[in-house]
């Protein structure tokens, strides 16, 4: 009796261990699109470059298939699973976005792409500021925060 726990024991460590084993190895791969992912100039590629988006919107598809084939009862297991599930969701949403209600009810962080109406939007606001300033400056009173 007390073998055949030991043996269901290693059996569920071992299953652990391999699922973690191939965690770790999708997580290298996860860190190379993170890598690729936030990298400027990248990103803009992929914003203006139709077929560059389709191969990383590819290679985010394999490794999240990937990363759902991996089972593991282990909670370290699903937690990390789901973690990198979410990241690569993410990541696949900013770079190939899709129609509102096409996927349900899933919740989806956003990232910011770079685009020219951004620069636009910073520089309205400089100059906001700017203006802001110069009239409390010309009215003689003091500039007073209110957070």
């Amino acid at each position: 009796m007390i073998q055949f726990n030991f043996r269901a024991y290693l059996i569920r460590r071992s299953q652990a261990l391999r699922a973690l084993r191939e965690l770790a190895v999708a997580k290298a791969k996860l860190k190379e699109l993170r890598i690729l992912f936030n990298n400027f100039s990248y990103r803009h590629r992929i914003v203006r470059d139709g077929e560059e988006r389709q191969k990383f919107s590819e290679k985010i598809i394999i490794l999240l298939l990937t990363v759902d084939a991996i089972e593991g009862a282990d909670l370290m297991v699903r937690a990390a699973r789901r973690s990198m599930v979410d990241e690569l969701e993410a990541m696949l949403e900013v770079v190939d976005p899709q129609p509102p209600g096409k996927l349900g009810s899933m919740k989806r962080r956003k990232f910011d792409l770079p685009e020219a109406g951004l620069q636009k939007e910073i520089a309205e606001g400089v100059a906001e500021v700017v203006n802001m300033l110069n009239q409390e400056e010309r009215n003689g009173g003091t500039f007073e925060v209110c957070l």
